[in-house]
């Protein structure tokens, strides 16, 4: 599958085998220019799309299957 990410006024696309919080994570921290080790993810299987907080739980940027 293939994920849109936008964080941080960064957007970029990644494939990944397994959507769970540690491959998410790295992606984000590798892309996303962050300085916060803390990351959490929220999804909706609904909607195929997902958010990303930081420590502070303030949205720093949102995450969607496109394929």
């Amino acid at each position: 599958m293939i994920i849109n990410f936008n964080v941080n006024d960064v957007s970029w696309n990644a494939p990944i085998h397994q959507l769970n919080g540690d491959v998410l994570r790295r992606h984000v921290l590798i892309n996303g220019k962050v300085d916060c080790l803390d990351l959490n993810f929220t999804y909706c299987e609904a909607t195929e799309k997902g958010t990303i907080t930081d420590s502070k739980n303030q949205q720093i940027g949102h995450f969607s299957i496109i394929d």
